[in-house]
């Protein structure tokens, strides 16, 4: 008896994956739970646990590093049988990442920008008149960080992946060297704040919360809008950073934001409905937050771009040295002339977090 190994679904709209590695050996015997194959989508890379026992049956030639599989293709098997584990599969002809690539030496006028790259990438004409030695080649992932990162431009960031493709610590590193070049409104230099915050009475709160309702929806990053709400509105203060709307920016899709105004006197559960609901009305001015949360990825410190004309971005990352998952990193663009409103916010901010009840629902 044989029972199939086939691709996952990773998601609801995710029809397809880009194939990693084995993790296990032509002839391994896998037990159930074993890890036996890596997937790669835009979200993130994802290990694949075995459903069933037996001797593992894999054809070592197909499928191969960076492929791209649909859902349900069948890659190899498990059987009870050991005697016979050579087997020739034929996988459906789908496309390579190598060949959804461009070359970055093309001609006179490269192409460079994130945006000429998803323009290029499915262009078959294009793709059959470059070299595999001429191709820019990127993962999913470390797309989706340059997105994030605010990188518009790939030509200078060297892989360290197989084949020189470019992964996610690479795009990591070459935003780490960079970022002395951030540019804010009208060419001025932002001023940069990046500290340390410890969520864990703020995490618990939130899973208590979350253990009595029915939804369950409650995330951290609706109740740091509503800390953000708290710090930032203040209308008896002059001449201060005074801001009263939060636009949260989902830049997996690159098209989504999310407007909240007003959070200081909204609750939590109604600041998730609206932050989790896109708004195409709403724009970003001078009164708005612009909000990056990037604490799915492996990023601790950044520096977000201002998005004019806003006069503050926040990013969100994630401690990389923290073992117990609570400490967050927050990193502040702003103009120079709120320096000492800054800090006054920064402490309130720290302060909500260390006391979440001091905010009610």
């Amino acid at each position: 008896m044989k029972n199939e190994i086939l691709i996952p679904k990773l998601g609801w709209s995710i029809d397809e994956a880009v194939f990693v590695e084995w993790h296990k050996s032509n002839g391994d015997y896998i037990n159930s739970g074993d890890d036996i194959f890596s997937v790669e989508s835009d979200k993130a890379i994802q290990v694949v646990e075995s459903i069933d026992s037996g001797w593992l049956w894999i054809d070592p030639e197909v499928p191969k590093e960076g492929q791209i599989l649909k859902f349900g293709t069948v890659i190899g098997y498990l059987s009870e049988d050991k005697t016979n584990t050579t087997i020739n599969l034929k996988i459906d002809d789908h496309e390579n990442v190598e060949n959804n690539q461009i070359s970055n030496q093309l001609d006179k006028d490269e192409i460079n920008t994130i945006e000429e790259f998803d323009k290029r990438a499915g262009t078959q004409e294009g793709d059959n008149k470059l070299n595999i030695s001429d191709r820019i080649i990127i993962s999913p992932r470390a797309k989706s960080v340059a997105k994030r990162l605010n990188i518009d431009s790939f030509s200078e960031i060297k892989g360290s992946g197989k084949n020189n493709r470019i992964i996610e610590k690479d795009i990591i590193l070459f935003h780490d060297n960079t970022n002395h070049k951030t540019v804010g409104l009208d060419g001025l230099s932002p001023n940069h704040i990046n500290v340390t915050i410890n969520c864990s009475e703020l995490i618990d709160f939130i899973n208590s919360y979350n253990e009595t309702e029915l939804d369950k929806d409650l995330r951290l990053i609706d109740y740091l809008i509503k800390i953000f709400g708290h710090a930032f509105t203040d209308h008896n203060q002059n001449n201060d950073l005074n801001l009263n709307k939060v636009c949260l920016i989902d830049n997996d899709t690159n098209k989504e934001s999310f407007f909240v105004c007003d959070s200081k006197n909204k609750g939590l559960k109604e600041i998730n409905k609206i932050a989790t609901t896109p708004d195409v009305d709403s724009i970003i001015d001078q009164s708005t937050i612009v909000l990056c949360d990037l604490t799915k990825y492996s990023i601790q410190f950044f520096n977000p771009k201002i998005i004019a004309p806003s006069l503050l971005s926040i990013g969100i990352g994630k401690n990389l040295n923290d073992r117990s998952k609570d400490l967050f990193t927050l990193n502040f663009s702003y103009l120079k002339e709120y320096e000492s409103s800054m800090f006054n916010k920064i402490k309130l901010i720290t302060e909500f977090t260390n006391s979440p009840y001091r905010i009610l629902l």
